[in-house]
């Protein structure tokens, strides 16, 4: 099992835009860099492309708003966009393709320091 954690904004995945007849995401560059911190984090903990069924824990945190009173962040980013990144982030870098991962587990709440702890274990 491979775990490790990126600091950072989450940026979720698939808020696309037309734009003069072209369709280009909305935070393009943000996820790009977001994408790239996931790829060099999961090399530097040792991950490499697999060929076998794997399993995959996320918890993003998020950074609560002074403002905010409520427990859980029930607003965007939306939890599946959010792990759409990671999966195409880890795609050719923890395993050949996101279609091995046969389990997802993932969580969305608030905390200091805002990332993603990711956990990449090898389905038994």
């Amino acid at each position: 099992m491979i775990e490790f954690r990126v600091e950072g904004q989450p940026i979720p995945q698939g808020s696309m835009k037309v734009f003069n007849g072209h369709v280009v995401h909305s935070q393009g560059s943000a996820l790009a860099v977001w994408r790239s911190a996931i790829a060099y984090s999961a090399r530097k903990a040792g991950a490499f492309p697999k060929k076998d069924a794997m399993t995959i824990t996320m918890a993003f945190i998020m950074q609560k708003p002074k403002t905010v009173k409520r427990d859980y962040p029930t607003v965007p980013p939306d939890l599946d966009k959010l792990i759409r990144a990671v999966l195409d982030a880890l795609t050719a870098i923890a395993y050949v393709d996101d279609s091995q991962v046969c389990e997802i587990y993932a969580t969305k709440g608030y905390g200091l320091v805002p990332g993603v702890r990711i956990q990449i274990a090898e389905k038994v």
